[in-house]
């Protein structure tokens, strides 16, 4: 079993103002999506990977992915189900003792 970072996941209340500050850091969007207020990307910057999701929560969500080549096996591991989720794929959810979430995805890992 092999495991990698995948992405952070973060939501913003402020898009314009999140894109550009990722842009300056080097960031682009590979892939983009949603309409006002629910959009949504990927921004990559070398190994890196963003998915940066506009919201109108009181408190954005901030969330790391964990890719897995043997999902099963790490979820088994940690203790926790393995589910399927709305957008077609598996998913476990591991929190740690302070109270962070990650999010194990399956994955072969990035470019």
């Amino acid at each position: 079993m092999t495991t990698h970072l995948d992405h952070l996941y973060r939501e913003t209340k402020h898009w314009e103002a999140s894109v550009e500050f990722w842009r300056r850091l080097g960031f682009e969007f590979t892939e983009q999506w949603g309409e006002p207020p629910h959009r949504a990307g990927t921004l990559a910057r070398d190994d890196v990977r963003i998915v940066l999701a506009e919201t109108d929560a009181d408190e954005p969500a901030s969330t790391v992915f964990i890719g897995s080549t043997d999902i099963e096996a790490f979820a088994a591991a940690a203790g926790v189900e393995v589910v399927d989720t709305h957008w077609g794929t598996r998913m476990a959810t591991i929190t740690d003792p302070d109270g962070r979430t990650y999010r194990i995805e399956p994955g072969e890992g990035h470019e």
